[in-house]
């Protein structure tokens, strides 16, 4: 019995910890400039790029700004968790929001699919140092 207890808080401890694997951190986007080079949809690099405001670039400032190349503007951001997984919303100081869910493929590539009235635009970014 003690054993099949200790089986079980493994197997517990396990999926937690495999859930979080996919928790993105501000520290993850710091730094460099990120460019779009293609379109994500449906988990897959590749397509052409929807994402009008940001297909120049940005820049992640801090925990809370980042710098949006083609509107020339600092503007707030936010990371959280939802339904969906991780999701950024962009705060623009006129009192637009863009909302979308954020994938990170891999520690210098990131994809963005949009949501709500955001929903059909898509874009896949790299990191320059």
């Amino acid at each position: 019995m003690k054993m099949g207890r200790q089986l079980l808080l493994f197997m517990i401890v396990v999926i937690v910890m495999g859930g979080c694997g996919n928790v993105i951190t501000e520290d993850q986007l710091i730094g460099g400039t990120w460019l779009v080079t293609n379109g994500y949809e449906d988990g897959e690099i590749g397509g052409d790029p929807v994402c009008p405001g940001y297909e120049e670039g940005m820049e992640f400032i801090d925990e809370e700004k980042v710098y949006v190349i083609a509107e020339e503007k600092e503007i707030s951001y936010s990371l959280s968790e939802s339904d969906e997984g991780m999701e950024i919303i962009f705060f623009y100081p006129n009192g637009e929001i863009d909302f979308f869910t954020i994938t990170m493929e891999k520690e210098n590539g990131f994809g963005l699919n949009g949501s709500g009235v955001s929903k059909t635009r898509n874009c896949y970014f790299e990191r320059q140092e």
